[in-house]
């Protein structure tokens, strides 16, 4: 029988056994952005049993615990099922339940006198993680209604820095293919078996390392994968970019590139004006070389050319040097044993692991959400591409891949839209003129998170009155939590859509109830690594009470706000068939085949499939080592390291007082960000939030293993569960982030202890933590101090 809470029926020998209609769903589990492959089981319309679909290529049967806890969510009793309205203060706790016509009465007709005082872009409205897929429909609503300002929880600091340094390098993203027998991995601030989708790319790393390749892991801690490493270097947080461009300096000094795609594929020959900074181009804007042959400069497209790659000239007064010259002296800056003393490494390890990678082929590269947390995540991410390039493990199978899509996805339409916006309505996307390779100018579009709070708090560049949570909890997820508290408070109008009531929905003016995975159709982008493509998440039983799928509600809500001329579709799946029918698809196509899955093709840069000729999707047509995109923008061309703010070089005085280097935001298999604590068999797994510490350093705090601890940056604290752990430097401590307790008291001024445990009490929002290409906020090498609870805490 099934027990209290929704906790899964347990079904003795098999379904049989059950009473009733049964039905087998073929679906995509969206517990993470992972998408495995799963079977619902339902008995008259209820769902009893889930299990991993062993045909799915993407998991081939396997899941992971939130995977398997899919109907302890489904059927939580502390599920939403129905629209409230705030009665009392925010916070109190007072709601009083609504119909979906009065909340969608009154939402727009607030909306509407908002946007008529302000304009449109007095609207902010973002989802939170991508557990559902709303992230494109949120995009697509708030772009509906007139805004630029839509947002994400975290796309500054979250895939966005590693997917478009990919886009201004190739001209497109390149995952890694674990799939096809690498000889050498690397997992660059990745924790595989517990991130993201941590079935699906943990058992697929797992699998491959039956395969006895080499095995590389950057980690400021001892992962399972650095324990099964062959050369794990324990860097210390924030340090990435050096690292990486001290491995660049290894393999270009000891020529261990690939100097035949280095010459031919990427901009390396291209000479550079030294005086202007930019790419030499002649009157016909051909990018020009220096040619052995006539030891001239010329047009690099003239087929009996040989440009050199490396060198300096002065033509005509004008001082050149190629792209690879001035990679080469960048790189001067960063050798092994400078390198060593930045990271807390030895000069020898470093020098390794450049040449282990560079080395042997293929080679694949699988880099973490830590890269993007960097307050130099813009140039990281770039130096990765780059070396990913020059040893030739590009487009390769084993390397790192881009996939030829079977079908348009949904970011065709939403950037589609977000470009018929006006110029003027673009120009004001918060942010976009400080965080340039954020904004929807240069990217898919998004807008700035902490330049919402500012939009709130101090109405500039201009007053944001509306906020919309779509399955998003900033007041836990967003950097600065006393500032996101105070506008949450502030703010004019606020509407969260969620599944459960949360520290954020406490806050709100109305909280409306949103669907599962379980409950609504989806496809589901994979993009990270190979099979590359969408899983079909394909609904299994009817939404709970009167929870609504949010396409829905934002297709009414347009609609009573008299702005759905190019909003057509009542249901979702109309939506789908009008995208995926321009590649000949359909989505009960999709649905019986169980998702769209994409073809690989190896070396696509020889062929005509990037550009007519060869070549990549760049403004030169080549890899773009020195970025012209970056360099029109105003950033740097080429990679460079910068010491984190707040560390114990930068701030040798802070340093003092807050003596640890803290890095946070590692993940935790049970949980997914901030979702998942409600469920109990997860909870059980990993009940309270750890605080990783070293034992030698533990000693000296005088700290045993757990005891609670609080942690302290100059900007606030928290407190975690001490875990004593050898597996990370005595000057660092590791700290969980996510944390809140769905059961205490969620009326102020506990809101289920939001600013208990929640690492963003410590972390800042502004300059300069702040990444200057994406905005996204350092939460990796700043500085904190730990010390007991006191009883009276």
């Amino acid at each position: 029988m099934r027990k209290e809470g929704g906790v899964e029926e347990e079904v003795k020998a098999d379904m049989k056994e059950i009473q009733g209609k049964k039905r087998i769903i073929r679906s995509g589990c969206l517990s993470c952005h992972g998408g495995c492959g799963i079977l619902v089981h339902t008995v008259d319309g209820k769902a009893v049993k889930i299990e991993g679909d062993k045909s799915c290529p993407n998991n081939k049967g396997a899941l992971c615990p939130k995977g398997r806890a899919g109907i302890d969510l489904l059927y939580h009793p502390d599920r939403l099922k129905y629209p409230l309205k705030r009665m009392g203060r925010r916070g109190e706790g007072k709601w009083e339940r609504i119909s979906w016509d009065q909340a969608l009465d009154e939402i727009s007709r607030k909306l509407m006198d908002l946007r008529e005082q302000y304009g449109p872009w007095t609207l902010a409205a973002g989802d939170g993680t991508k557990i559902d897929d709303i992230a494109w429909v949120v995009d697509l609503f708030t772009f509906h209604f007139g805004s630029p300002n839509n947002f994400g929880a975290g796309r500054a600091n979250c895939f966005r820095p590693r997917k478009y340094a990919s886009v201004h390098t190739f001209g497109g993203y390149f995952g890694p293919d674990y799939r096809n027998n690498p000889k050498c991995i690397v997992l660059w601030g990745n924790q595989p078996d517990a991130s993201n989708n941590n079935t699906l790319l943990g058992a697929t790393v797992v699998e491959a390392l039956k395969k006895k390749p080499k095995l590389i892991v950057i980690d400021p801690r001892r992962t399972f994968f650095a324990r099964k490493a062959d050369i794990w270097l324990q860097v210390r947080p924030g340090t990435d970019d050096a690292l990486i461009l001290s491995w660049l300096n290894v393999i270009v000094k000891e020529q261990l590139y690939d100097a035949d795609f280095v010459e031919k594929w990427t901009n390396g020959p291209y000479l550079v004006r030294i005086d202007k900074g930019e790419l030499m181009r002649d009157t016909d804007g051909s990018y020009l070389i220096y040619d052995a042959v006539t030891g001239q400069v010329r047009a690099a497209q003239n087929a009996d050319c040989k440009p050199v790659l490396t060198g300096s000239w002065e033509v005509q007064g004008i001082s050149l040097k190629t792209v690879w010259q001035l990679l080469l002296e960048r790189l001067e800056e960063y050798p092994p044993e400078k390198v060593a003393k930045i990271a807390w490494l030895k000069a020898e390890d470093i020098r390794r692991a450049a040449r282990m990678y560079a080395t042997t082929h293929p080679a694949c590269l699988g880099w973490g959400v830590s890269i993007d947390h960097a307050v130099t995540a813009h140039q990281s991410t770039r130096a990765i591409c780059i070396l990913e390039a020059i040893c030739g493990n590009l487009d390769i199978k084993g390397g790192n891949l881009n996939p030829v899509p079977r079908h348009l996805g949904v970011g065709t339409a939403i950037q589609s839209k977000a470009n018929s916006l006006p110029a003027e309505v673009f120009d004001k996307q918060l942010g976009g003129d400080e965080y340039k390779l954020l904004s929807g100018r240069y990217s898919r579009a998004t807008c700035h998170n902490p330049s919402i709070l500012t939009a709130i708090l101090e109405e500039k560049p201009y007053p944001v009155k509306a906020w919309f949570n779509i399955g998003s909890n900033p007041l836990i997820l967003w950097m600065n939590t006393k500032r996101v508290y105070e506008a949450l408070k502030k703010v004019e109008l606020s509407v969260t859509w969620d599944l459960f009531m949360t520290p954020t929905a406490q806050l709100a003016d109305y909280v409306l109830p949103g669907t599962t995975y379980l409950e609504k159709n989806r496809l589901i982008d994979h993009h990270d690594t190979n099979p590359f493509g969408h899983v079909c998440t394909h609904k299994a039983v009817e939404p709970i009470g009167e929870a609504r799928d949010e396409f829905e509600f934002f297709g009414d809500l347009l609609r009573r706000c008299g702005l759905a001329q190019d909003w057509p579709w009542h249901q979702v799946e109309e939506f789908y068939d009008e995208w995926l029918k321009r590649t000949g698809l359909s989505w009960k196509g999709v649905v019986e085949a169980g998702g769209v899955w994409d073809e690989v093709r190896e070396k696509k840069y020889e062929t005509d499939y990037y550009r007519q000729g060869g070549g990549f999707k760049t403004a030169t047509g080549k890899v773009e080592i020195f970025s012209t995109k970056w360099n029109e923008l105003g950033y740097d061309p080429l990679p460079f390291h910068v010491e984190p703010p707040e560390s114990p070089y930068s701030a040798p005085e802070t340093a003092k007082e807050f003596p640890f280097v803290i890095t946070t935001g590692g993940r935790v298999t049970y949980f997914f960000n901030s979702s998942h604590r409600h469920i109990k068999r997860l909870r059980e797994k990993h009940p309270e939030p750890l605080v990783q510490i070293h034992p030698n350093a533990a000693a000296r705090l005088g700290i045993a293993e757990g005891d609670w601890v609080w942690i302290e940056s100059p900007r606030g604290r928290c407190k975690q569960k001490v875990q004593i752990f050898d597996g990370i430097d005595e000057r660092v401590i590791h700290t969980e982030f996510g944390w809140w307790f769905p059961e205490r008291e969620g009326t102020e001024p506990h809101l289920y202890g939001a600013f208990d445990s929640n690492i963003n009490m410590l972390t800042p929002d502004e300059p300069p933590f702040l990444d200057i290409g994406y905005g996204g906020c350092n939460l990796r090498g700043f500085l904190a101090r730990v010390y007991k609870v006191d009883q009276k805490d």
